[in-house]
C-alpha cells in the first residue's frame, strides 16, 4: 500500500510510506527557501516523485492532518493586532461559557464550525488533481494525527500517547492509548485550555515571533529564578484537573488572554517571565502524564504536537518516576503531520507495525557528479577530493575551524542531525557568542553536543533510560561533572544540554568523525546545530552550503567528500 501524505498548512510538506516504512520525507521550505513555508507543498512534491520513482497512478490514498484548516498565513500569531472574526467570537463565547468549553460536546460543536469555514480542501484537492494524482484524498483528525506519528513510532505495542500545541480540528490537544495497533482518545484539551497558545502569548510579551520563536523562551528560562514569574502566572495558568492539561483560569483568549498576561507580568524582566512559564509548563504535563500513567496502567509514554518541542519540559516528564520509557516524534510539529496522517491512514487499513526510527535520513540527497558541477561552476572556491573526509574534519576541530557538513540524505524535522549541521569544538566557552555572531542568533540560546553513544553514558546522566530519544535530540539530559568539566561549550546554565548520540550503526560518518576526533584531542564529542543562519531555513543544497561559506557561517565545507574552503 502506498500512502502520500500532505500538509498544506505552516510548514508545508509531504511524506510518503509504502508497505509499512517510510521513503522520503520533506518540508516545502527547504526547497523554497521560506522558513515554515504555507501553502501547498508544490516542490517537495515534486522531489518526492523524482526521488522515489513513485509514479501518480501508483498512489493508494493521499492523507491530510486536518479536518477543517481555517487559518491563513500569520494568523492567530500576532496577539497585539485586532483578532479575527473567529477569534472574537471563540473570545466571546470562552468568557460566556468557561468550564463548558472542555467538553467533548463543544469540541466537536467547534470542529462542524470549522468544517464549515475550511479553506484548505477544495484548493488541495485541486493541487492534487493537477500532479496527476487520482487516488481518494482522506482528511485525518489532527490530533489524532500528531498520536499517531507518537505511538507507530514509539517502539512499544502499548504506550500512552500525549498530543499538545496550539490547536486543530476544534481542540488543542489530549490523551491517547495506543494498544495492539490502535489508537483511542481517552480525553482532550479544550482550544481554550491550549498550552500552545499559553507559550505564543509569552514568547510575544518576551520579544520574540510567536510563530517562529518559542524555544528562545526556553533558552532564556535558565537566565533567572522561576519564583516571581511563576508567582504570577500560576494565578492565570495551571494543571486541569478535569480533563489533564493546561488551564486557563480566567477563561480568556487571543488578544484578550494577551492583554490579561501583559498587564500581569508587566513587573518582570523577560527572563523572570521565562522561567515562570517554563515551571508552568514543566508542572502542567508532569501532572498530565503522571495521573495518566496511574489511571491507565501504561509507563511507555509517547510525546507529539509543537509543545513537546519544548525539550526542558520533555526533560520533565521522563523524569516521572512510574515512567518507564519516553519517545518525542522527531517531527512533533505541523510539519510532522503529513507523516503521521499517512500513517494513520496506513494502520488504519493495512495494519503498521509500532516501530522505532533508525535515523531521520528521509529527504533527498545530491550526487557526486551535481555536487562536481556545482563546484566547478562556482568562483571563488578552492576544493578537494578526499578519500576519507572523517579525519580531515576532526582535524579541523582540532585547529578550532567552524565546519559545514553537507552528506546523505538530508534529515527530516527541525532538527540537524550531521547531514546538514555545522559543528564545531566544544571546550571553548566564548565559542557561543562569536558563533552566535556569525548566525545572527540570539547570544543566549545554547548550542547542542552530538556525541558517540559509547561515551555518552559518562557525559549524560540517565542516558541508558533515553537511549531512544537522545537519536534525535529531542530532549535535554543533565550533564554530569565530567561533560561540564572538558566540554564547557555545550552546557547550558541550568547544567542541561540537548545531545545527539550517533552510534557506528545508526551513522557511521559522523561516528568516525568523533572517534578520528577523540583520539586527537581526548573529547568524544562537538558541538552541532543547524546549516542555516538566523531566519532562515537549513541548507538544502550544495548551492545553500557554499553561499553560507561565502558569507562566513563556516571556515570549511564538507561536501560529501569534498573538502572545500574560499580562495585567497
Amino acid at each position: 500500500m502506498i500512502v502520500l501524505g500532505i500538509h498544506d498548512g505552516k510548514d508545508a510538506g509531504v511524506a510518503l510510506v509504502r508497505d509499512g516504512r517510510v521513503e522520503f520525507a520533506a518540508n516545502e521550505e527547504r526547497y523554497s527557501r521560506k522558513k515554515l513555508h504555507f501553502g501547498f507543498p508544490f516542490l517537495a512534491l515534486e522531489q518526492m516523485f523524482e526521488d522515489t520513482g513513485v509514479t501518480p497512478d501508483q498512489i493508494d490514498a493521499v492523507t491530510t492532518g486536518f479536518q477543517a484548516m481555517v487559518e491563513v498565513p500569520g494568523a492567530g500569531y500576532d496577539y497585539t493586532a485586532l483578532p479575527q472574526l473567529h477569534q472574537r467570537m471563540f473570545s466571546s463565547v470562552a468568557k460566556v461559557a468557561g468550564p463548558l468549553m472542555d467538553t467533548g460536546i463543544v469540541a466537536q460543536c467547534s470542529l462542524g464550525l470549522m468544517r464549515m469555514m475550511s479553506r484548505n480542501k477544495e484548493e488541495l484537492a485541486k493541487h492534487v488533481r493537477e500532479a496527476g494524482i487520482t487516488a481518494p484524498i482522506y482528511h485525518k483528525n489532527h490530533h489524532l494525527s500528531h498520536a499517531a506519528s507518537a505511538y507507530y513510532f514509539c517502539g512499544h505495542d502499548e504506550a500512552l500517547v500525549v498530543s499538545s500545541d496550539g490547536g486543530g480540528d476544534g481542540i488543542s490537544g489530549g490523551i491517547y492509548v495506543g494498544r495492539a495497533g490502535r489508537i483511542q482518545r481517552a480525553a482532550c484539551f479544550s482550544k481554550l485550555n491550549s498550552a500552545g497558545i499559553f507559550w505564543e502569548i509569552v514568547t510575544q510579551i518576551c520579544g520574540f515571533n510567536p510563530e517562529r520563536h518559542g524555544g528562545k523562551v526556553t533558552g532564556l528560562a535558565a537566565h533567572a529564578d522561576s519564583e516571581k514569574g511563576y508567582s504570577v502566572l500560576s494565578r492565570l495558568f495551571g494543571y486541569c484537573e478535569k480533563s489533564g492539561g493546561l488551564l486557563n483560569r480566567r477563561h480568556v483568549a487571543f488578544r484578550d488572554a494577551y492583554k490579561l498576561v501583559s498587564k500581569a507580568v508587566s513587573g518582570l524582566d523577560r527572563a523572570e517571565l521565562a522561567a515562570g512559564a517554563q515551571r508552568i509548563l514543566d508542572e502542567v504535563f508532569v501532572r498530565t502524564v503522571r495521573e495518566a500513567v496511574a489511571k491507565h496502567g501504561i509507563g511507555n509514554v509517547a510525546l507529539a504536537g509543537g509543545t513537546f518541542g519544548n525539550v526542558r519540559t520533555n526533560l520533565a516528564v521522563f523524569e516521572i518516576p512510574d515512567v518507564e520509557s519516553i519517545f518525542v516524534f522527531p517531527h512533533m510539529g505541523d510539519g510532522g503531520i503529513a507523516l503521521g496522517s499517512a500513517v494513520l491512514h496506513h494502520a488504519e487499513n493495512d495494519g503498521w507495525p509500532t516501530q522505532q526510527i533508525e535515523n531521520l535520513f528521509y529527504g533527498n540527497e545530491w550526487s557526486e557528479q551535481n555536487i562536481q558541477a556545482e563546484l566547478a561552476a562556482t568562483d571563488g572556491i578552492c576544493y578537494e577530493r578526499l578519500d576519507d573526509p572523517a579525519e580531515a574534519i576532526a582535524e579541523c576541530l582540532v585547529n578550532k575551524q567552524v565546519v559545514g557538513l553537507f552528506h546523505g540524505r538530508m534529515e527530516f524535522g527541525p532538527r540537524a542531525l550531521c547531514h546538514r549541521s555545522i559543528i564545531a569544538e566544544p571546550t571553548d566557552t566564548s565559542m557561543m557568542d562569536w558563533l552566535n555572531e556569525r548566525l545572527h542568533r540570539t547570544e543566549f540560546m545554547p548550542f547542542a553536543p552530538v556525541i558517540t553513544e559509547e561515551d555518552a553514558p559518562a557525559y549524560f546522566e540517565d542516558y541508558e533510560q533515553s537511549r531512544y530519544p537522545t537519536r534525535f535530540m529531542t530532549m535535554c539530559l543533565h550533564c554530569t561533572p565530567l561533560c561540564k568539566q572538558k566540554a564547557p561549550g555545550v552546557v547550558h546554565l541550568d547544567g542541561t544540554a540537548r545531545p545527539q548520540v550517533v552510534s557506528a550503526d545508526t551513522d557511521p560518518y559522523i561516528h568516525k568523525v568523533l572517534c578520528h576526533y577523540r583520539e586527537k584531542a581526548g573529547l568524544p564529542l562537538a558541538i552541532n546545530t543547524s546549516f542555516n543562519r538566523h531566519e532562515e531555513p537549513i541548507v538544502e543544497s550544495p548551492c545553500d552550503a557554499i553561499g553560507e561559506m561565502k558569507r562566513i557561517a563556516v571556515d570549511v565545507l564538507f561536501l560529501e567528500s569534498y573538502k572545500v574552503t574560499l580562495s585567497a
